[in-house]
């Protein structure tokens, strides 16, 4: 049986962890909370709509200075940024979390899918790039890849 000073530092690990911005513990129970940055609303809706049908939470910002404030100030299990959002541009928004040393699990979704994007992408800190038009099966499969990480 641990001891009540064992349990008092699994619970400051926990709280820690959350409050770093690096992700929760796995099998705490809760569903898995998603920051989705899109500026189309439509797009936004349907994505954050099909992420809920999935189990998860899904908070939405139109613009990267709202994402970051989001990203910064709540607990996140994976990102879903699009590149070419207003304020903060999507890469510039995840290298900033980066430099902050926020290791959240996240995927681009954009339009923007030559090489060159793609690998400026992924050396932002990206784990993975999707490009727009996308398959859902396609993207719910690799949000689960991402949430497995």
């Amino acid at each position: 049986m641990p001891s009540e000073s064992a349990e008092f530092h699994d619970r400051a690990a926990i709280l820690e962890s959350s409050q770093s911005g690096r992700g929760r513990l796995a099998g705490m129970g809760a569903k898995p909370r998603i920051l989705l940055v899109e500026d189309d609303r439509q797009l936004a809706g349907m994505l954050a709509d099909l992420f809920e049908e999935e189990g998860h939470e899904v908070d939405v910002a139109h613009d990267g200075q709202v994402a970051l404030h989001l990203a910064l100030t709540r607990t996140y299990d994976a990102f879903v940024f699009d590149r070419g959002v207003p304020v903060i541009d999507g890469v510039e928004l995840l290298r900033t979390l980066r430099a902050r040393d926020c290791s959240v699990p996240s995927l681009i979704l954009t339009a923007r899918g030559s090489v060159a994007d793609r690998v400026e992408g992924l050396d932002a800190g990206a784990e993975d790039y999707l490009v727009k038009p996308f398959e859902i099966p396609e993207l719910l499969a690799r949000m689960r890849a991402l949430l497995r990480r």
